[in-house]
């Protein structure tokens, strides 16, 4: 026998009092006219298919509605489709519009509010003229909504304003849709409204984020074949783009058009003409995004204080990071391959570069006509240039690991800059400056060269206390002026330790120039250079040679274990001074005053 528990009288009683409570609210409400009123608010479907004009709710589920005129959802009115189709059926451009009023409703279902069944989709498009698209707009104090359905032929070119779905009103949500085939997909008119995995695709811009828009957040979409994926207008902030895939668009995958504050993040950015373009726009951050096969990469015209970090970008075919007349950009920790142009400035001021990877591309990183640049920590290899300065001044060059690129670090006509604790290996030029005047250029390691460090044309730099090592040739001057060569360490390179031709009033003076194949200063056809506190040693034949060269100075200098001279002169008038020129197999040859 099963046991049966009776409730207990207290159980009773409060069951008989909320059934009690429950009775009076319907009295109350029945008394009031609520139900009456939510009856006649509430109507069944049935369209005025010459013009709906709606101040009531309805759903329409599971048919088809052709319009042969407008649709005007009024203060008060609500219009739910669901798994129902639409045709607004024109007779021409731009002569049917749907318009959710202030305070109005539409709201745009699937049958079974499932993404994976597109066959219960509600859809909107236009009727037998297939080039009579449809206006589509959404006011400011509107609420709309679509999940899971599809639009199509909306936008009007008769109409700046209805030129795409255009939608004011603020916490839209747009979830899971296709939207397709119109002018414009989606214009996006009012603040935090979210754009949602959809696809968006065959539009003239996919995605239109217009002044008023603040907020927005456009996350996890397929942008594909349209003009432009994704625009961000005048006067637009502070919007989102995430996770979104943006590729075969016929120009850019994402346009920044006088638009600020802006975090673009995780996109795939692929097979577009750009694959993002800035311009006059500011203060964004673009951010983990994969930018690769477009014919530009991202490429930033008049805009200031913009963070590009973290983006992996590859195979972008002319410039792939490009920053002209922009100012106080940041560019960090990017990693690029295989690109032409990899990451430029041109007259862009006070921009830092910083910590990228740049590998297997032609122009590595060039700055040109752009004063005050950072460029640290870079790891710059197997490029054809690695990093080019011209018409440059007061850059900071530091930190920078340069391997296997044709050329290492190259100034032409800029100057005032400071290169310091930069690696150069295996490149064709190390350092080169050409009439480049008063930089520094300390604590550099240069090795397996083909030139360690090269001043051409050059005027009043200093090179200090730099490693020179195993190049085939070290240190050059050739037609400069005034120049310091100091303090640096200088060997087992296999021609001679330094080279200075054409040249006059340098100073070389501290170095340790030592074992190097060819031997250790060749001085030729220059004059009123001084050559001081040098230590001078087993370098190849001859440790100082001195042609063609009259009014240098030769002083305390250490000169020993050299094969033929110690210091040759030949057609040389030099001043010697406290020198050690010892153990080398002819001390000195040639030289009046040497011993």
């Amino acid at each position: 026998m099963v046991n049966r528990r009776l409730l207990s009288g207290g159980l009773i009683t409060a069951y008989a009092w909320v059934i009690w409570l429950v009775i009076m609210v319907v009295a109350v409400l029945y008394y009031f006219g609520f139900f009456a009123s939510f009856m006649e608010k509430y109507k069944p479907c049935v369209p005025e298919t010459n013009g709906w004009d709606l101040d009531y709710y309805t759903v329409c589920a599971n048919r088809t509605i052709v319009m042969n005129g407008s649709i005007t959802i009024r203060y008060g009115g609500s219009l739910t489709l669901k798994n129902a189709t639409l045709i607004m059926n024109g007779s021409r451009d731009g002569n049917l519009v749907i318009e959710v009023l202030d305070g109005g409703e539409m709201i745009l279902l699937d049958g079974d509010n499932n993404y994976a069944t597109p066959e219960d989709r509600s859809i909107i498009r236009n009727g037998d003229n297939k080039s009579a698209n449809f206006i589509f707009l959404v006011h400011k104090d509107a609420k709309f909504e679509m999940i899971n359905s599809q639009i199509s032929n909306v936008g009007s070119a008769v109409s700046n304003s209805g030129r795409g779905l255009r939608v004011e009103a603020r916490g839209t949500h747009i979830e899971g849709n296709v939207i397709s085939g119109n002018l414009f997909g989606l214009i996006l008119e009012g603040g935090e409204i979210t754009v949602i995995n959809n696809t968006i695709t065959n539009n003239l811009n996919g995605v239109y984020i217009g002044d008023l828009a603040s907020g927005d957040v456009i996350e996890n979409n397929i942008i594909t074949g349209n003009t432009n994926g994704v625009y961000l207008a005048k006067g637009s902030s502070s919007n989102t783009l995430s996770g979104n895939v943006i590729y075969g668009n016929y120009e850019t995958g994402i346009v920044l058009s006088n638009s600020s504050g802006n975090s673009i993040t995780n996109n795939v950015d692929s097979g577009n003409y750009w694959g993002m373009y800035l311009n006059y726009s500011k203060l964004n951050t673009i951010e983990g995004n994969t930018i690769a096969n477009n014919d530009e990469g991202i490429i930033v015209r008049s805009s200031s204080g913009n963070t590009i970090r973290n983006n992996n970008l590859s195979s972008n075919s002319i410039d792939t990071i490009s920053l002209t007349f922009s100012d106080n950009n940041s560019v960090s920790s990017n990693y690029l391959t295989d690109c032409y142009q990899c990451i430029s400035l041109q007259r862009s001021n006070n921009c830092t570069i910083y910590g990228n990877d740049v590998i297997g591309g032609k122009n590595a990183l060039s700055v040109f006509y752009s004063d005050s640049s950072g460029i640290i920590l870079n790891n710059i290899r197997n490029n054809l240039q690695g990093m080019l300065l011209q018409d440059s001044e007061n850059s900071t060059v530091s930190g920078n690991n340069l391997t296997g690129n044709s050329n290492g670090i190259s100034l032409i006509n800029s100057n005032s800059s400071y290169l310091l604790s930069n690696s150069v290996s295996d490149s064709s030029y190390g350092i080169w400056l050409y009439s480049s005047d008063l930089n520094s250029i300390r604590l550099n390691e240069l090795s397996n060269n083909s030139q360690g460090i090269w001043l051409h044309f050059s005027y009043k730099n200093n090179a200090t206390y730099n490693r020179v090592s195993k190049n085939n040739a070290s240190i050059s001057l050739s037609s400069s002026i005034e120049n310091t060569i100091a303090n640096n360490t200088i060997t087992e390179n296999g021609h001679n330790g330094m080279d200075i031709y054409n040249s006059t009033s340098n100073t070389v003076s501290g170095n340790d120039i030592e074992s190097n194949s060819g031997g250790g200063l060749k001085i030729s056809n220059s004059g009123s250079n001084e050559f001081m506190d040098n230590v001078i040693k087993n370098n190849g034949i001859n440790g100082v040679y001195i042609e063609s060269s009259d009014g240098n100075t030769v002083s305390r200098n250490k000169i020993s274990g050299h094969t033929q001279f110690g210091v040759y002169c030949y057609n040389s008038n030099v001043i010697f001074r406290g020198n050690d020129i010892s153990e080398n197999g002819n001390n000195c040859d040639g030289c009046n005053g040497c011993n």
